[in-house]
């Protein structure tokens, strides 16, 4: 048994060792499996955006190189004239000297704010910016002719039908990226789309873990052709994975401790038992080598007693032959030890008890003792006579010797259980010996310390248990099948 617990212990716990190595690389995987997907993501992302970036850009330059054309073509002092013809994209149009404003537009209500726009950006410079007027995207080109500047709004939707802000915004808030910035040789973001706002860390080209009160983030800065970008991904879904993993292991290791905690409890236990049942079979071959030896000297004795008896007085003769009888009693169930099956009746429970105590007669007498009995009418067990009733009279007898005076017998059944009960109000037994007094040679009375053992050992030979309480009054239980 030893060695099958000590191989199961060690399959546990190699069982315990995969399961921790199994979530260890599953959890390094799903990072490098993340990493390699964010990689990927950003160099597409990357090469999509710059593409389009820079065909934006050029459409954007011919356009204004073309309105610039035009407008040296008309002349400054014919500028609204540019509004209206061929060129429908033009939807404003506006010449201004010093703080005179002069023109016209589709938007007459934004006027006062393009103009306000122009005052605070553009103003004395030759430049051009991306506005947007009722969510369309509109060109404001600013340029200076003959000491005026000339404004012309430009309807660029042909251009932004979809910009690339929008493509950004829309990934932003349903993939794991989370910012997105195409950087010039300043660090100056030209195109920047994020979750955060104005959240733009920056560590230098590579690969960075940053956390951040929203949660970690996987950023990847590098160049990509002439423009340096940089890219944020939530690490939210890989996180979660791996407290999943982590859950796991941890419910793992639980079961597994469990496991082999209650592995090793059994096998204490069992080890406890065979120890126990070890010291219980020596000492029952240490009872049987003795009894065989004296058994058949006590034999002698007994006979030659009984002989004797044929010429004493009435009296001394019924307690001789008493003492006679209960000693040949006790001698048969002695021999009757090294076996494990014996012949077997139906008794009467009532006889079985009213023998037992007639063994005791003498004893009872002498020492004034009370006997009481209660048994349930027409109560059969099925059992060895002679054995149970040398069982029943050593409990009898035990209580005697501990001075009880009064001692009460009940038997009755309790569903397919006898309960046979002793009960006296002798000195009691002391709490410390109370596990040792069914072990054979143990006893505070200077007696063999056989009678209780033999008395443990018939009633497992029935196939019964035996028991004992002990608070104020000493009650032993025996148990039977009915």
């Amino acid at each position: 048994m030893k060695a099958r617990n000590l191989i199961l212990i060690f399959i546990f716990a190699c069982a315990l060792i995969f399961a921790f190595l199994t979530v260890s690389f599953t959890n390094h995987n799903l990072e490098r499996t993340f990493h390699e997907s964010s990689r990927n993501s950003f160099y597409l992302l990357s090469f999509i955006v710059d593409h389009l970036f820079r065909h934006e850009r050029v459409i954007e330059t011919n356009i204004i190189q073309n309105l610039r054309t035009q407008l040296e073509n008309t002349g400054s002092e014919s500028a609204q004239s540019l509004y209206g013809q061929d060129d429908r994209e033009i939807k404003g149009v506006w010449m201004i000297e010093r703080t005179r404003v002069a023109g016209i537009t589709d938007y007459p209500g934004k006027e006062n704010d393009i103009i306000r726009f122009y005052n605070n950006n553009l103003k004395g410079k030759d430049a051009n910016t991306l506005i947007f007027l009722h969510n369309k995207p509109f060109l404001l080109v600013n340029t200076n002719q003959n000491g005026k500047d000339v404004l012309i709004l430009y309807d660029a939707s042909a251009i932004y039908e979809v910009t690339i802000e929008q493509i950004l915004d829309s990934l932003i808030t349903s993939s794991n990226l989370r910012y997105f910035a195409i950087l010039d040789t300043e660090n100056t973001p030209v195109l920047f789309s994020t979750l955060y706002e104005n959240f733009l860390p920056l560590r230098g080209q590579g690969y960075h873990t940053i956390d951040t009160p929203e949660g970690s983030i996987f950023q990847i800065e590098e160049f990509v052709t002439d423009h340096r970008i940089v890219a944020g991904f939530g690490m939210e879904s890989l996180l979660r994975i791996r407290r999943t993993n982590n859950t796991f292991l941890l419910v793992t290791v639980l079961i597994f401790i469990i496991l082999e905690g209650a592995l090793l409890l059994r096998y204490l236990t069992a080890e406890r038992f065979r120890l126990v049942k070890e010291r219980e079979i020596g000492r029952l071959k240490e009872v049987g080598a003795l009894s065989t030896g004296f058994a058949h000297e006590f034999r002698n004795s007994l006979h030659t007693l009984s002989l004797l008896a044929d010429g004493m007085e009435t009296e001394d003769k019924t307690i001789l032959l008493e003492e006679t009888t209960r000693m040949r009693s006790i001698m048969d169930s002695l021999r009757l030890l090294g076996t494990r099956e014996i012949k077997k009746e139906k008794i009467d429970t009532t006889e079985l008890v009213r023998e037992s105590i007639a063994l005791l007669n003498h004893a009872i007498k002498t020492n004034s003792v009370d006997i009481k009995t209660d048994i349930e009418p027409r109560l059969a067990c099925h059992g060895n006579r002679s054995l149970l009733v040398t069982a029943i009279s050593n409990i009898i007898k035990n209580s005697i010797e501990a001075g009880a005076k009064n001692i009460g017998v009940t038997a009755n059944r309790k569903g397919r259980e006898i309960h046979i009960v002793c009960v006296d109000d002798g000195k009691g037994i002391e709490p410390a010996i109370r596990n040792d007094i069914f072990t054979p040679f143990f006893s505070k009375k200077g007696q063999s310390g056989i009678g209780l053992y033999l008395t443990k050992r018939i009633i497992e030979l029935h196939g019964g248990r035996i028991g004992i309480e002990s608070n104020g009054r000493t009650s032993f239980r025996i148990i039977l099948t009915a």
